[in-house]
C-alpha cells in the first residue's frame, strides 16, 4: 500500500511540474528582457560558379542569431553527351562555410541533368564573411574531374 502511495504521488508531482513548466515556457518575456537581446536577422547567401562541364550553387541559409545553417550544393552537368552515371564524387571548401565531401551513385542520369550533391543542417555555426567556394567534381569512374569556383551570387 505504502508503494502504490508514494508511486502516486511521484507521478502527481510530475504531471503537476509538467503543467507549470508548460505555462512558464509559453509565457512572453518582459519588454526589458526582449530589450536586452541583439538580433541579427536571418540571411541566405548564395554562391555559383561554371567550369567546362560542370555548373553549381551552393545556397546557405543562416536564422537569426547564428544557429543551425541549412545547406544545399547542386550541380548541373553542362558537357556533351549524356549526364552521367555511375560514381560522382565531390568534395568542397570555403572561408565561410563548412567543408565536406562525398558521392553518390548514380544508376540512370538525371532528366534535367542536375545532382543534388549535398543537403545538410551543420552544427551551431555563424560563418564571418562571403569568400568562394572551391567545388571539386570526379565522375567517369575517376576519369574526369573538374574544379569550379563559386563566387558570391550579388543581390
Amino acid at each position: 500500500m505504502y508503494r502504490k502511495w508514494i508511486a502516486a504521488l511521484g507521478i502527481m508531482t510530475l504531471l503537476g511540474g509538467c503543467g507549470h513548466a508548460a505555462e512558464n515556457a509559453s509565457a512572453p518575456q518582459s519588454q526589458s528582457a526582449q530589450a536586452g537581446t541583439q538580433q541579427q536577422a536571418p540571411e541566405i547567401r548564395d554562391y555559383e560558379g561554371e567550369g567546362e562541364a560542370w555548373s553549381a550553387e551552393y545556397s546557405m541559409y543562416v536564422p537569426e542569431n547564428g544557429g543551425h545553417v541549412r545547406a544545399r550544393l547542386t550541380a548541373s552537368y553542362e558537357g556533351p553527351g549524356p549526364a552521367p552515371i555511375g560514381e560522382v564524387k565531390y568534395s568542397y571548401y570555403g572561408a565561410d562555410i563548412e567543408s565536406g565531401h562525398g558521392g553518390l551513385i548514380v544508376k540512370k542520369a538525371p532528366e534535367q541533368k542536375m545532382y543534388l550533391l549535398h543537403d545538410l543542417v551543420t552544427t551551431e555555426y555563424a560563418p564571418n564573411e562571403r569568400g568562394t567556394v572551391e567545388l571539386l567534381l570526379i565522375w567517369n569512374e575517376g576519369k574526369r574531374s573538374e574544379t569550379i569556383r563559386l563566387e558570391p551570387k550579388e543581390g
